[in-house]
């Protein structure tokens, strides 16, 4: 009995132990398809090798069933079901990763593993499809790849061209996750719909092209990518400066392409391109060649590419799970779903499909799989992902690709195969990243910028104030537009150093009579009124939290000015430069130079002559005037001039001596007021000014809480002036508070000012930008550059003047002109001379050589004319046209005035063609080539003035349609179908059966989701069965039709994952024509399949994704807010109240992934962003909550942001609770999903509602209406009746609503004469003997018309205006916000709408009003959580239990900055600022300070900054200077401390020497500069003597004249007048060369006078990088890589210090002794190294302009509050204290009062030059009275001799004795005076005349009576002979 049993037994166990004969596997993909062609080959190639080989399966087949998806939702469903029901273990795809995501609710049910080759989508997760498996690298490690790359690039922003369905939408953002780890971002997203033709790529390129951003990444599907680069090349997108990174997608492509063609690839040329890496194997070559020659054998004409290679691999990853199963002895069983029976009459016989009972073993055998195939290892991670992802980069080229490269997630980019690098360190840094070089788009090899101006035709909206003063800094030019000013010069420059054009237009803000209000200025860019603002704009608190600002490029810290008077002791303090003996001797010579010029000047000139006491009176006025140039007395005489230049000469000498000695003089000056410092003006009660429209009133009253009324607001300098003259007492200012660069400009106006105190704030100028904007950064780089470069100083220097009112420490050496310094410019000026005279002499023998011509053709002379007579004079005649003019007659001709010659030669060309024409009469016509305008010219020209030329305007800024439209898009919309025409309404004769409408609502059957129903479904089931029963119950509306409902379970509430996922099956087959729901945007997206097939309308009352958008399913239309417009509320919560990141808390389906996504951009949109995102897997338990709220926990950020579904979402806040989450200091902002359950929850749980205390709850608006209170009211009378125990939400409304709208849509369908028919799908047959009768699913023939008049709905019904906008989004979408207080209703706070943001106004009372989105933002008070009613600030230090790791650098000297006392306690100046900022912190910092270096040497401190951006430290706090190389590692706070680089030099002290007013120039110079005078002086009297009177004359005169002029230019004195235009040209020349000598005379006396000069002759930059001596620096600093990269100075003449003692040591030895001749080091340094050292200068000016700031790691916000703690500390002083606590100069002050003495001018310094213009005056006079004394003895022998009077002649005749007496006297002295004062003129005059008449007398032998008349009777004669010319000249002009 036992045996037979026993052998049952056995073979029953070997029964259930043997394995099957065939195992069926599925496979699902597009047949014809770039993917699917290569796969399906690959597929049965691998079944085929599986089959094969006898290890594997162990006689047990594999049985492939494949199925043709048709790149189809709908299609791959079907197939997907056909596959089911075939029994199917595993199935191997999809390759859509939006099938995939249908798909895989499918195997989901039936437990069938899916593995997908080709589904790359990251949002394909494990935690929501148990069962998809991806056997592909996932596209969440390809765009890290990208990422990589363009951090690799060091590019910033980048386009994302992607397909709108879930594979693009995943990848996109994944994308934008990756970039944020790399401090990138997606700048624009430009999403191409599915299936879109050419026209709407181009359209989508065309907005992309006019964006910033030139990297291109596109992310879009095989079969239609390549159209895009067809588009984007019509656009000229593929033209150098674009960069294009392309996805695996395009390596599909190319690989899968045989013939490839030429005409594709051009459009591809320069693209970087990723592909799946693949490592070289002897397996992978096998299949490759065994693929071609099946392929080639098949007549296969595409390639194999990387899918293929997944595709194979996956078939053997299944072959080997089915094995281990089987041998493990599990059995392949298959058994019923009680879920899938068929019901209500179902004819698709969904029973038939099977859920396979081993499908958790085999899924967890795959998840095992670990083997080597052709793509390298396959296995798997916890997170279901292929370890080792790698790619290929690829660089297409010609008509191929090249490889320039590799990315893997264990070592970056490298050029290195990952698999060799595995067996390596993994090293991921920056430095070990490397890639090949590059052919970019355009065939260029330079790497491109990534980003321009966004080329949208507007240019940048900047704002530039315009004061009513200090025009220095900005001030309106000559065109609206034009500005000029030290502000805009640093724009300007700064611009150009950017890599893309800025183009600008500039914006005056005031009228320019009174300041502007700067704070104005910056909320404009906050409103965007503006795009940046430009000016003299100061960086403060309040500034920065609403505008991006640049790093300063000045500072500007207040100070305090107040007037000054001379104190006793200075009362004379002018007179100091010049000693008692020096003002007497000066004076003395002044009285005494006049009266030689006027002794010289009196007998000659008429200005010299006059009564005596003019004359007295015009010999002061003459010499004193001389002191400034300004006599206007002309000289005549050539003594005179002389005598004036060399006088004039030492005039110059001594202004520019007394100037220079006055300069360096420290005036003893004493307040008028008292006000010495910040504490006593604020003790004092006397008035302050301040600049009108400046922080400064603002910080005058809150931070020094000065009273108003002591502030006086002023605007002009003026103003400043006089309120400050005229004092407290007379209405005045005791003091004025303002910034350190308008003080400036103030005391270069006025001296009798003076700031008082120290600077007490420390702000900077920078210029400001809206927020986020990249301009903001890349100006802030260009700045930097300016300053490291020196240009920023230089652009100071020539708006900053440097006046006698300035001061400055540093005093320049002396150094003396030579001729190398000017021949350049005398070389200029005297090819400019040459030049002229080339010019005038070929002018002078032109005209010559005419003249001689036209007077040897003229007519003959009298002389000539007598001679014709005789045959002699003919030969004569014949001979006198052939001469040659003599030289002498040349010399004539040029002494001729050019006038007279043009006369003569014009005369005699008349007389020339009046004898041509033969008669004096005839008239020549005139000349049409006269050089003017003819009429029809002048017309012409009238015709252009009056008509200009149209000029274009930039077009309009784009409105880029989005999936959520903006305000204004909705508002053009809405205002488009307000105006559309009335559908007729026509009544048909033929009326059809009720048409059924179907609703997907939960219907709860068991006992686990009745809390759901509660607060979900109970309120959506009745609200729809209300508003069907209400729209039955119009007859008049349908004439007695009732419409039936067919209710479906959709989903249990809350659940993304379906309870029946093929629900809609069981609707379709009903004949529907329309669906209103699903409340599951997952559910939304797998019914939007089904619906667009069947052309039935969907009608998604709650499914509030965004992403399921009309341009993807084109039936779905949404009948609440979206998504998209509920994120945009929560951006415009979280600025409203100033926070900048936030933590989501999101589900991880399609609706928290979508929701999320549109809060991204949402943020972006408003300046913030998401921090960190905190995914919760659908269907967690509190566990799993719990772990992902303590992730998000330790994250910086306070404001949470929670989207989640309703039934897990309370469980978030009661872990959250136990989390200590919920207490003061957190935010946080929940959307919708709360505030259905909270208004559905009708007795409220205590216990629940206390740990959601002071959320803020997002519920969208429905207006309070008539209609609304009487249908709340009916829902509760039947929710009573039927004992519905939830309440209404307002999901309730809307469900109500969409049943009216489909009420109203198929009423007007039927009016309009439309019959309901339905039609059978070809594409549903059944095939294969498929037992699914999907062909009962009928496709609505009438579902395009339904969705049209859906369309057009426009109704008002419970929830407000049913209308549709373009993007198919309800129109005035809305939303209340709430504050959960207490056990009671949430309390409403506000409102928000698209229309006008928040408000706490209802949205439809502001639809009445003009939007307003800018400055009318307002919300009520809130409670937040812990009771606080304090805005929490939304961020904390990160609580990981860390201290902050803060590097200090520790140097071998500088010990007043940093030291260290012992291990982690450090102390100094900048640790002191650092504390007192960190105490500001609203949160505390914990720190660790770590120090670097020994103390004997200074450590390098690029090294501690690299230390931060590899994360060993978490910032850096010491003297780090901001500069270029530091920012782009570590991100810095503002500075705190000015540290330009300066230089510093040994100096030594000489006594000045009495011929000092030589050494400015050389001798040679001295030489050439005089010569270069006279040369100028001959060349300009050659120009203007012939056209010139002042020119002419004897030529004594003429000589006299040009040494006059020519040395008269040397102080613009000159009076003659210069005609000529050469010689204009070269006045004008030689004028600017002079004055440029005489500036450069004075500058080089000024530092000659200064007492201290240099010993090493380095003088500043210039002379400092010219020279080839040895400078030092700090050791470990910047300095030297400056020095070396910047100035180009060779490391071999750099020598590092590290102690002031090796600086001082170094400088003392000096070159010669193995010393330096100069340090360059920053400022703060040399500041401490002069306190200790008084015998070393700075010399020259700063010239580089950065600062110090504390670094931290990139993105850090410690780095943004800290720069507010600096800005705070600065403006309240405290930086300014904590800076004099550590820098004193107490050992050097008194040196500078010994200065004084030694710098004022003595007569021992000029007593040489004196003595020169004393014998020079002395030798003048002497020749004068010597030529006065030969002309009184001529003029008395001429009188003696000559004729008496008719009186002396008849005393004469009666008494001979007399006149003998008379003849014989000598001159008395009064005589000789009379002489001296009669005028030179007459004396010659006189004597002439008496020398004629004795002439006369003696030839014509008269009597002396006769004689004595005849000069008379001559003189009357000669009277009547003008008066004959003068009438016949008036008879002529008459």
């Amino acid at each position: 009995m036992m045996l037979p049993l026993l052998v049952v037994l056995a073979g029953a166990a070997a029964a259930a132990g043997a394995r099957p004969s065939e195992v069926a596997v599925g496979a699902l993909f597009t047949y014809d398809s770039t993917i699917g062609r290569a796969a399906r080959l690959a597929i049965e190639l691998a079944v085929d090798d599986v089959n094969a080989d006898r290890t594997v399966l162990a006689g047990t087949r594999l049985d492939l069933i494949t199925q043709d998806t048709n790149c189809s939702g709908f299609l791959g469903t079907i197939e997907a079901l056909q596959l089911m029901e075939k029994k199917v273990v595993a199935v191997i795809g999809p390759q859509s990763s939006g099938i995939g995501h249908v798909v895989s609710n499918v195997v989901n049910e039936l437990h069938v593993p899916l593995l997908s080759f080709a589904a790359t989508d990251p949002t394909l997760s494990a935690s929501e499809y148990p069962y998809f498996l991806r056997t592909t690298i996932s596209d969440y490690f390809q765009m890290n790849a990208i990422a990589s790359i363009v951090d690799y690039y060091q590019w910033k922003e980048v386009t994302a061209i992607f397909v709108d369905d879930d594979y693009g939408r995943g990848g996109v953002s994944a994308l934008g996750d990756a970039l944020a780890t790399k401090r990138a971002k997606i700048s624009y997203k430009a999403a191409i719909p599915p299936n879109s033709n050419s026209d709407v790529i181009n359209d989508v390129l065309f907005r992309a092209n006019m964006m910033e951003s030139r990297v291109m990444v596109v992310h879009v599907n095989p079969d239609t990518g390549m159209r895009i680069f067809s588009e984007a090349n019509k656009l000229q997108m593929m033209a150098s400066g674009y960069v294009w990174i392309v996805t695996d997608w395009l390596a599909a492509v190319l690989d899968s392409s045989a013939a490839r063609d030429l005409k594709d690839t051009r459009y591809i040329q320069g693209l970087i391109i990723l592909r799946q890496h693949t490592p070289e194997s002897d397996a992978k070559d096998r299949f490759i060649s065994k693929w071609n020659n099946v392929a080639r054998n098949r007549s296969i004409t595409s390639g194999l590419n990387s899918y293929g290679f997944y595709a194979y691999d996956s078939v053997w990853a299944v072959a080997r799970a089915v094995d281990k199963f089987l041998s493990s002895g599990q059995q392949i069983n298959f058994s019923s779903d009680p879920r899938l029976q068929d019901s209500n009459g179902s004819t698709l016989q969904l029973s038939t499909l099977k859920i396979f009972d081993g499908g958790e073993q085999m899924l967890q055998q795959l998840l095992l799989t670990n083997f080597t195939g052709l793509t390298g290892t396959v296995q798997f991670n916890s997170y279901r992902n292929l370890l080792r992802p790698a790619y290929d980069i690829l660089n297409v080229g010609g008509s191929g690709s090249r490889l320039i490269g590799y990315w893997s997630n264990y070592s970056g980019l490298s050029v290195t195969p990952p698999e060799i690098l595995y067996h390596k360190p993994p090293n991921s840094s920056s430095n070990a990243q490397q890639l090949y070089n590059v052919v970019w788009p355009g065939d260029s090899t330079t790497k491109p910028k990534g980003w321009v101006f966004p080329n949208n035709g507007q240019p940048l909206r900047v704002g530039v104030p315009i004061k009513a003063s200090f025009k220095e800094l900005v001030a309106s030019g000559r065109g609206p537009d034009h500005f000029t000013g030290y502000c805009i010069d640093i724009f300007n420059a700064a611009l150009k150093l950017l890599p893309y054009p800025v183009p600008c237009q500039f914006i005056a803000i005031g009228d320019g009579k009174k300041n502007p209000n700067y704070d104005d200025i910056i909320n404009m860019i906050a409103a965007n009124s503006l795009d940046a603002a430009v000016g003299d704009i100061a960086i403060v608190r309040n500034r920065t939290k609403i505008a991006e600002f640049t790093q300063p490029y000045i500072e500007s810290g207040l100070v305090i000015v107040a007037p000054v008077k001379q104190a006793t002791s200075s009362a004379w303090a002018f007179l100091k430069p010049f000693t008692l003996e020096m003002w007497c001797v000066t004076g003395a010579l002044f009285i005494f130079v006049g009266i030689v010029v006027w002794i010289l000047e009196h007998r000659t000139n008429e200005e010299f002559r006059g009564p005596p006491r003019r004359q007295v009176i015009t010999i002061f006025w003459f010499t004193f005037s001389t002191m400034f140039f300004s006599h206007r007395q002309n000289t005549v005489s050539a003594l005179g001039r002389f005598v004036l230049i060399i006088w004039l000469f030492v005039v110059l000498i001594i202004n520019s001596s007394y100037t220079a000695s006055l300069t360096s003089i420290l005036t003893v000056q004493q307040l008028a007021t008292g006000i010495t410092g910040l504490d006593n003006l604020i003790s004092s009660g006397l008035p302050i000014g301040y600049q009108a429209g400046k922080f400064t009133r603002n910080y005058l009253i809150e931070e020094l809480s000065i009273p108003e009324s002591r502030l006086v607001p002023l605007n002009m300098i003026q103003e400043y002036a006089d309120a400050l003259k005229r004092g407290p007492k007379d209405g005045g200012v005791a003091a004025i508070v303002d910034e350190m660069p308008y003080v400036e400009i103030l005391l270069s106006y006025y001296c009798n000012f003076r700031v008082v105190g120290q600077e007490f704030t420390k702000e900077g100028w920078g210029f400001a930008f809206q927020r986020d904007s990249p301009l903001a950064a890349d100006l802030s780089t260009a700045i930097l550059q300016l300053s490291e470069s020196g240009q920023l100083q230089r652009i100071h220097d020539e708006w900053f003047t440097r006046t006698s009112c300035s001061s400055d420490d540093s005093e320049v050496g002396a150094t003396r002109l030579g001729l190398g310094s000017f021949w350049g410019l005398f070389l200029v000026c005297a090819l400019i001379c040459v030049f002229a005279l080339l010019v005038f002499f070929i002018r002078i023998c032109w005209q010559y050589n005419r003249y001689s011509n036209s007077e040897a053709a003229g007519e003959p002379s009298a002389a000539d004319a007598a001679a014709t007579a005789t045959a002699a004079d003919a030969v004569e005649r014949q001979r006198r046209p052939s001469r040659l003019g003599s030289f002498k007659e040349l010399m004539q001709f040029v002494d001729k005035k050019e006038e007279e010659v043009r006369r003569t030669m014009k005369r005699r060309s008349s007389e020339k063609d009046n004898q041509a024409a033969g008669s004096t009469d005839a008239h020549p016509q005139a000349s049409t080539s006269t050089g003017l305008p003819s009429v029809e010219e002048r017309d012409r020209a009238q015709l252009l003035t009056s008509h200009p030329p149209p000029t274009s305007e930039g077009p309009e800024s784009l409105l880029l349609p989005g999936r959520c439209s903006s305000t204004r898009s909705i508002l053009a919309a809405s205002s488009k179908h307000q105006s559309l025409p009335a559908v007729a309404v026509t009544l048909s004769s033929l009326r059809h059966p009720a048409p059924l409408i179907s609703f997907l609502l939960p219907l709860i059957k068991s006992p686990r989701t009745a809390r759901c129903r509660q607060r979900c479904s109970s309120g959506l089931m009745g609200a729809a069965w209300l508003a069907i029963e209400k729209r039955n119950g119009l007859s008049h509306r349908r004439r007695g039709r009732r419409r039936r409902n067919r209710g479906r379970e959709g989903a249990a509430c809350g659940m993304n994952r379906p309870r029946e996922p093929l629900f809609p099956w069981r609707l379709m087959e009903k004949n529907v024509v329309a669906v209103i729901g699903p409340q599951s945007s997952g559910i939304g997206h797998v019914i939007s399949n089904v619906v667009n097939e069947l052309h039935v309308p969907l009608l998604s009352f709650a499914a509030t994704d965004p992403t399921l958008s009309a341009s993807e399913y084109p039936y779905f239309l949404r009948t609440t807010i979206s998504d998209c417009f509920q994120m945009n509320a929560i951006a415009s919560i979280v600025y409203y109240y100033q926070w900048k990141k936030v933590t989501v808390i999101f589900v991880d389906d399609d609706y928290g992934r979508g929701g999320v996504s549109a809060l991204g951009d949402a943020l972006e949109l408003k300046g913030a962003s998401i921090s960190y995102k905190a995914a919760i897997p659908p269907n967690s338990n509190s566990d799993v909550i719990n772990d992902v709220l303590f992730r998000a926990n330790m994250m910086e950020s306070r404001v949470m942001v929670v989207h989640v579904n309703p039934d897990t979402g309370m469980r978030i806040f009661s872990e959250a609770n136990k989390l200590q989450m919920m207490s003061s200091g957190y935010v946080w902002i929940v959307t919708d999903w709360l505030a259905a359950v909270l208004d559905s929850s009708a007795s409220r749980d205590l216990k629940d509602t206390s740990h959601i205390q002071g959320l803020i709850v997002l519920r969208q608006h429905t207006p309070e209406s008539d209609a609304k209170d009487r249908f709340i009211s009916k829902w509760n009378n039947v929710a009573h009746n039927r004992s519905v125990t939830s309440g209404l939400n307002s999901y309730g409304f809307y469900a109500y609503d969409s049943v009216w709208a489909i009420a109203h849509a198929v009423n007007q369908f039927l009016n309009s004469g439309q019959q309901i028919n339905f039609s059978t799908d070809p594409r549903l047959q059944d095939t294969n003997g498929s037992t699914l009768h999907l062909s009962t699913l009928k496709i609505f023939d009438g579902g395009e018309r339904l969705l049209q008049q859906l369309l057009l709905t426009n109704f008002t019904g419970v929830t407000g205006p049913i209308q549709f906008d373009s993007d198919r989004n309800l129109l005035s979408p809305a939303y209340d916000i709430l504050n959960v207080v207490g056990s009671a209703s949430p309390r409403l706070i506000g409102y928000w709408s698209n229309y006008s943001g928040l408000s706490v106004t209802a949205p439809e009372i502001l639809y009445q009003k003009p939007p307003n989105t800018s400055s009318a933002q307002q919300l009520n008070n809130v409670v937040w959580p812990g009771d606080n009613t304090t805005t929490p600030r939304g961020w904390v230090f990160p609580n990981n239990g860390q201290p902050l790791r803060v590097g200090v650098p520790v140097k071998a000297s500088f010990k007043e900055l940093v030291s260290a006392t012992g291990p982690g306690n450090v102390m100094g100046y900048c640790i002191d600022v650092f504390n007192a900022a960190i105490k500001l912190l609203p949160y505390p910092v914990p720190c660790q300070f770590i120090t670097f270096g020994d103390g004997k040497k200074n450590p390098t401190y690029l090294d501690i900054i690299k230390g931060v951006a590899a994360n060993s430290l978490d910032a850096a706090v010491g003297d780090f200077a901001i500069v270029t190389n530091g920012t782009q590692l570590a991100e810095y706070t503002q500075p705190y401390i000015e540290a330009g680089l300066v230089i510093v030099v040994p100096v030594k002290h000489s006594a000045s020497s009495a011929w000092a007013f030589l050494k400015p120039f050389t001798p040679e110079m001295w030489g050439i500069t005089v010569a270069l005078f006279i040369l100028v002086g001959v060349v300009v009297w050659l120009l203007e003597h012939r056209t010139n009177e002042e020119f002419r004359g004897p030529p004594r005169r003429q000589v006299v004249t040009i040494f006059w002029f020519s040395f008269s230019t040397m102080f613009f004195s000159h009076r003659e007048n210069t005609v000529s235009t050469l010689g204009r040209f070269v006045l004008i020349i030689w004028l600017f060369v002079v004055l440029i000598i005489t500036s450069s005379y004075t500058a080089s006396l000024t530092s000659i006078l200064t007492v201290q000069q240099l010993e090493s002759g380095i003088t500043g930059l210039d002379s400092l990088v010219s020279s080839t001596l040895p400078i030092g620096y700090q050791f470990g600093k910047f300095t030297k890589r400056y020095l070396i990269q910047q100035l180009h100075i060779p490391e071999s003449r750099l020598v590092p210090l590290n102690t002031i003692q090796e600086y001082a040591d170094a400088l003392n030895r000096g070159p010669k002794h193995g010393g330096v001749a100069a340090i360059v080091d920053e400022r703060p340094y040399i500041e401490i190294f002069l306190s200790n050292y008084c015998n070393f200068r700075i010399v020259g000016q700063q010239f580089t302009g950065e600062g110090w700031g504390f670094a931290f790691q990139r993105d850090s916000p410690l780095a943004a509050d800290l720069s507010t703690a600096i800005l705070q500390l600065s403006e309240s002083g405290q930086l300014q204290r904590i800076h004099d606590e550590w820098f004193s100069r107490a050992s050097c002050a008194a040196d500078d009062e010994n200065d004084v003495g030694a710098t004022r001018l003595g007569l021992g310094s000029f007593w040489g030059l004196f003595l020169i213009c004393a014998l020079i005056c002395l030798l003048c006079l002497l020749v004068f009275f010597i030529r006065v004394l030969w002309q009184y003895y001529h003029y008395t022998n001429s009188e003696a001799a000559g004729d008496p009077s008719d009186a002396d002649a008849d005393a004469d005749a009666a008494d001979p004795v007399r006149r003998q007496r008379r003849l014989s006297r000598l001159p008395s002295f009064n005589e000789l005076i009379r002489f001296v004062d009669k005028k030179e003129e007459e004396i010659k005059k006189a004597m002439k005349r008496r020398s004629s008449s004795d002439k006369d007398n003696q030839a014509s032998g008269y009597s002396d009576a006769h004689s004595s008349h005849s000069p008379k009777s001559l003189n009357e004669t000669d009277i009547v002979i003008v008066e004959e010319e003068e009438m016949a000249l008036v008879q002529v002009f008459n």
